[in-house]
């Protein structure tokens, strides 16, 4: 028999597949952490993608903004960046008294002290001041409509500072095609009515079936929601981004500086090559986990991972998902969101009334409705069904179910250890 460990919260779970089935791995390439982060980044920013070096950027006077992510993205490290940052910026002739950090929460809650400091480090915090942005604020600054017809609301500290840098980490995202770059300004200081407006752009030219067909992970040319984010971002101005690749050790691999558009491409590259993997073929079974604790720890974040082993499966496949999920669904409204009934009662739903939640439910039904997916969890079997999955609580179960809907063993199985992060691309696909 062939046996596979995968994470399951704190503990591992042990898959036994048949002799007879071709088992594949879709895991991360091998990635060389940077030893000496500091040179890195002043590397970076003296030599730029698209642009002057930074000290050529700001200059004597200048009011500077830098944008750093929330606390939901504490992975991007800018307590690592922020000082060297900083300094560069002395250097440059802008003093402390001069630069202000503002979080780019979105539509996400106000962060904590401790928050803050867990961000930025607490010799940052002593140096400049902080501001979380906050997007149903009174005074955030309108400028109009953007092509694509979203209401462009902005945060007014950013709109009035001479200089804007952006800081983030670049991953996949099921919306927008990667994160990082353009996100940090759109959604990330943007008003509600941009964030919501500018998402129910997945939905547009949809169909039935609610999503847009262009809305892929991976995909930013030729994507709605990605495409207006950098319109939007490009409108509201920004001077440089200093961005970042991290491996699953959390070590830094890459940090790109430069133009919006030009270094944030660069490092979605650098994305693609580690963690995007080519598949010659799609299987019968794929097998997902999202990495164990503390990524497993709610359904509604393992939902990446489900939908990165969509692309691994072949059609009349099935869908082994593997997640603890310690603290349960994680998001009230992606639970309530499955009372609309099918796919398309919630892309009539939606459309009324986007709301991110509910374009992951729409999502999530939308996979299970096309491939049957079974999840190993601690979740109660009603819920279970309820988000349109099949419940199991063992791999024995789940492997017995696998081969009972596919009228046989599998012949053809994908493992992958860590599917919120790895992205498996059809060969067939790639130019």
């Amino acid at each position: 028999m062939n046996s596979f460990d995968l994470a399951y919260g704190k503990e591992t779970l042990s898959f036994r597949l048949p002799p007879s089935a071709k088992v594949m791995e879709i895991e991360a390439k091998t990635s060389q952490p940077i030893l000496n982060i500091e040179q890195a980044i002043l590397e970076a920013v003296a030599h730029p993608v698209g642009t002057v070096p930074l000290i050529e950027v700001v200059k004597p006077g200048d009011k500077v903004v830098i944008i750093v992510s929330d606390i939901t993205r504490l992975w991007v490290r800018a307590d690592v960046l922020l000082p060297v940052l900083l300094n560069v910026l002395n250097g440059a002739g802008v003093p402390d008294k001069d630069i202000s950090i503002v979080t780019a929460t979105g539509d996400h809650r106000l962060q904590t002290l401790e928050e803050h400091i867990a961000i930025c480090g607490e010799k940052v915090l002593a140096r400049v001041s902080i501001y979380d942005h906050e997007c149903r604020a009174q005074d955030l600054v309108d400028l109009g409509l953007s092509s694509q017809g979203t209401p462009i609301l902005v945060n007014r500290r950013v709109w009035e500072a001479d200089k804007v840098i952006l800081t983030g980490g670049i991953a996949y995202h099921l919306l927008a095609g990667f994160g990082g770059g353009r996100k940090s300004i759109a959604p990330g200081v943007c008003g509600y009515e941009m964030i919501q407006q500018n998402h129910a752009l997945a939905l547009k030219g949809g169909g039935p079936k609610g999503l847009n067909p262009n809305i892929e992970t991976g995909k930013m040319e030729g994507n709605p929601v990605a495409e207006d984010m950098l319109e939007i971002a490009r409108l509201v101005g920004v001077d440089f981004i200093l961005n970042v690749v991290i491996n699953e050790k959390k070590e830094f691999v890459y940090i790109t500086a430069g133009d919006l558009y030009q270094a944030h491409k660069a490092g979605c590259r650098v994305i693609e090559e580690i963690f995007g993997i080519e598949i010659e073929e799609k299987a019968e079974l794929v097998i997902v986990s999202c990495g164990g604790y503390p990524k497993d720890t709610q359904l509604y974040q393992a939902i990446k991972a489900l939908d990165n082993a969509s692309y691994a499966v072949q059609e009349g496949g099935v869908i082994i998902l593997v997640s603890e999920c310690s603290e349960g669904v994680g998001s009230q409204p992606f639970l309530e969101f499955f009372n609309h009934g099918e796919v398309e009662d919630m892309n009539v739903r939606l459309h009324a009334d986007f709301i991110m939640p509910g374009f992951i439910s729409l999502k999530t039904a939308s996979i299970c409705q096309k491939t049957p997916v079974i999840l190993i969890s601690s979740l109660p079997m009603e819920l279970v069904k309820h988000v349109k999955m099949i419940p199991a609580y063992s791999t024995a179960e789940a492997l017995q179910l696998a081969s009972q809907i596919l009228g046989r063993q599998p012949e053809s199985v994908y493992i992958m250890p860590h599917g919120e992060n790895t992205f498996p691309i059809s060969s067939k696909l790639k130019t």
